[in-house]
């Protein structure tokens, strides 16, 4: 069937919608995204485990107390679900933990992140964006060999988030006039609504006489259209968009040759770095950006110390059975305690950063509802119990208007057959590839077979977990 371009898509920006329109058709499938705002994901990685009996909630059901690492989270605990039994197949360890969670598995599969952002660069800016704090800081490694991270295309193939929060504001809101005077933004406004009003038209027209299959990739890109729109007309998504108080104290990052040198990545920048890529991701999803966000709090090697918290790195201090700066070895009683309190203080203060950024989305509006209605926050870290990748501490967080049945908790321990093969044999967890893969369908996110990763017979149907 041919397409007038020329009919099809009329005044200024015609040339940006007939691209997206082009990669839309050759999406394998999409469904229509239900009247109101676009669903949103975040990924957000705190590293090196902890001490699982001091996270997770003892309790299960809706009335449920939080533990002292997981305590920070009391304001928004109803808008949380905390998952105990939750283990990462079939790899353990830091690279287990690395490779497979956001792959599901340790094949070699592209990560999800990456995933959608194939799936939704035709209809945002940014498919998906990867924002980093200090994250490719990691002992033996260097600026142009980290040890492995997160986020990959394929096994041979990393993409590295960026950790210059000025540089990731730059990169996201290139060509956006944040100075436009009142009567050049109210001009503006009038020619992009009526593209968009022109182009939605058109659509609606096309969309009757093609197959159903091809009316639900209308479908879908009338709604990303009409929520572009709504950002650009209505007030209070204006205001969320707003980018002229970003970067309030300052921060600067003058040039050097050697990244590790940067002045993102010293240890004493460490807050005020992660408050701005917060910031960022927070406005990337409110100005329509982008749809999907990985957040990658440190390494799993990170070893800089968070200053004010404790004078240990994180994956120093995890290993608090050993002496200070070693990862085995036998600590002595007093070494063991500074080491383990320094760990649990800092996953209080990751604990902490979480609920600042899940308070943010709450307080910015979106076009129907807030930014926290509408989007997945899913915690995770690469290890749970022991330095294995058991008992992780997965956490899902908004997604309210999304049919997530916030404000419990789960235990999935022992309601799964028993794994088989080292090094999980005889573990009865629930298979993380089915909360990913619950993440995929809500995303809208095309699957090859039933899970998003690990196919075994602990990766649960998702509609059973009693999470949606």
């Amino acid at each position: 069937m041919k397409i007038d371009r020329r009919n099809l898509l009329r005044g200024a920006g015609s040339a940006a919608l007939a691209a997206s329109l082009t990669q839309m058709f050759q999406m394998h499938r999409s469904r229509a995204q239900a009247a109101g705002a676009t669903t949103k994901v975040v990924f957000f990685y705190t590293p090196c485990g902890l001490q699982v009996d001091d996270w997770h909630p003892s309790e299960t059901g809706t009335t449920f107390n939080l533990k002292k690492l997981s305590a920070p989270l009391e304001p928004h605990k109803k808008d949380a679900i905390f998952m105990d039994g939750v283990a990462m197949y079939p790899l353990t360890d830091h690279q287990g933990g690395s490779q497979q969670m956001l792959a599901g598995d340790d094949k070699d599969i592209k990560t999800m992140d990456l995933q959608l952002n194939d799936l939704l660069k035709a209809t945002s800016p940014f498919g998906s964006f990867q924002l980093g704090i200090q994250c490719r800081i990691s002992k033996g490694g260097t600026p142009t060999v980290p040890h492995p991270h997160f986020t990959r295309v394929s096994l041979a193939e990393e993409v590295f988030p960026e950790e210059n929060p000025l540089a990731a504001f730059k990169t996201l809101f290139s060509g956006v006039d944040t100075g436009m005077s009142d009567a050049a933004a109210a001009l503006a406004l009038k020619q992009n609504t009526s593209v968009l009003d022109a182009a939605n038209a058109d659509l609606v027209s096309l969309s009757a006489s093609l197959p159903l299959s091809e009316k639900r990739k209308i479908d879908a890109y009338t709604t990303s259209l009409r929520d572009m729109e709504h950002r650009l007309s209505d007030p209070q998504t204006q205001m969320a968009c707003n980018l002229m108080g970003y970067n309030p104290t300052g921060f600067t990052v003058p040039q050097v040759s050697d990244p590790n040198q940067a002045s993102y990545n010293q240890a004493e920048a460490r807050k005020v770095v992660g408050d701005l890529q917060m910031e960022n991701a927070r406005l990337a999803l409110a100005c329509g950006r982008t749809r999907a966000i990985t957040f990658l709090w440190e390494h799993t090697n990170a070893h800089n110390p968070i200053v004010g918290v404790d004078k240990f790195g994180v994956h120093d201090s995890s290993h608090y059975t050993a002496p200070p700066g070693q990862l085995t070895g036998n600590a002595t009683p007093e070494q063991v305690d500074a080491k383990l309190t320094a760990w649990n203080n800092y996953r209080i203060w990751y604990a902490q950063r979480l609920a600042d950024f899940v308070q943010s989305l709450k307080d910015t509006p979106d076009t129907v509802g807030t930014l926290f209605d509408n989007t997945i926050i899913f915690h995770c870290s690469e290890l749970g119990l022991g330095h294995k990748t058991e008992r992780v501490p997965f956490v899902f967080l908004g997604g309210g208007a999304l049919g997530f049945k916030l404000g419990q908790a789960i235990n999935f321990t022992g309601k799964v057959p028993a794994y088989t093969k080292d090094p999980h044999n005889g573990l009865q967890q629930l298979a993380h590839s089915s909360l990913l893969t619950i993440i995929a369908n809500k995303m809208n996110l095309p699957l090859k077979t039933t899970r998003f990763g690990y196919e075994g017979p602990q990766a649960l149907d998702p509609m059973s977990l009693g999470i949606v």
